[in-house]
């Protein structure tokens, strides 16, 4: 009997070894799958090292990753000449933003006119007031004298020009102009015919929107909110933002 029981103990013992071989045999599969997935993450990172070193020969500089300033997307400049290039287009765009502002406060009509700079370009925005007659696109021998003075600065410049219309909230419907949107699109329009008269402006550097009522600057609650957002802009655009094309053409 005790022997019987000695041999049943002997049973038990043996199914608890089998299960901890098992047991150790997915410990062991386990700690080799995460090896081989360390070793392959070793393996892609060596691999973009070199591809990293050998585009970076290619280009002639240290890394393409990092602080260097790497190659430039224009062909033929180094990162260094695309921002050398860069700071002379600032320099360019500040310079106008000066003869601009001079141009205006020699018509008289610095308070009425704001020259700014953003991350686009050279703003300049026009009350409309000082351009139209209420409810009318039609330029005023006196606005058709200040596209003159600045356009002729503009076309030292070889950048694109935007000319956006905007108007306040006011309805607007006649058989003109049936609504707003209408109303600023031609006041833009107007505006950007007057420009592409000046002799070195090309016509294909100007563009037009009407935003009518929809982007407002001011509160159209009270009559000096109104006045501000009834204006027209004209932006200079960087080199670097290009002009929005709808298709090319045949």
């Amino acid at each position: 009997m005790e022997e019987e029981h000695e041999e049943g103990g002997g049973g038990e013992g043996g199914g608890m070894m089998r299960w901890l071989i098992t047991y150790a045999d997915l410990i062991t599969l386990l700690l080799a799958f995460f090896i081989v997935l360390y070793a392959m993450n070793r393996t892609e990172q060596i691999k973009f090292s070199l591809v990293a070193q050998a585009l970076a020969q290619n280009f002639d500089s240290n890394s393409i990753v990092g602080s260097s300033p790497g190659p430039s997307i224009v062909t033929g400049n180094s990162g260094t000449h695309a921002q050398r290039a860069q700071k002379q287009q600032l320099q360019s765009l500040s310079h106008l933003q000066t003869k601009l502002q001079t141009a205006i406060d020699k018509a008289g009509l610095g308070n009425e006119v704001a020259v700014t700079s953003n991350e686009r370009g050279v703003e300049v925005s026009l009350d409309a007031t000082t351009l139209f007659k209420p409810g009318s696109a039609e330029l005023s021998p006196a606005a058709m004298a200040l596209m003159g003075s600045i356009g002729r600065v503009l076309a030292t410049v070889p950048n694109d020009i935007e000319v956006v219309g905007y108007t306040d909230s006011t309805p607007i419907h006649t058989s003109r102009y049936p609504s707003n949107w209408q109303l600023s699109a031609m006041r833009a329009a107007n505006v950007v015919y007057q420009l592409s008269r000046v002799p070195k402006i090309g016509p294909q550097r100007l563009s037009l929107a009407g935003f009518g009522q929809y982007h407002p600057v001011a509160s159209n609650s009270t009559a000096a909110g109104r006045a501000k957002n009834r204006r027209v802009n004209i932006l200079v655009l960087r080199q670097d933002v290009a002009q929005v094309a709808i298709g090319q053409g045949p």
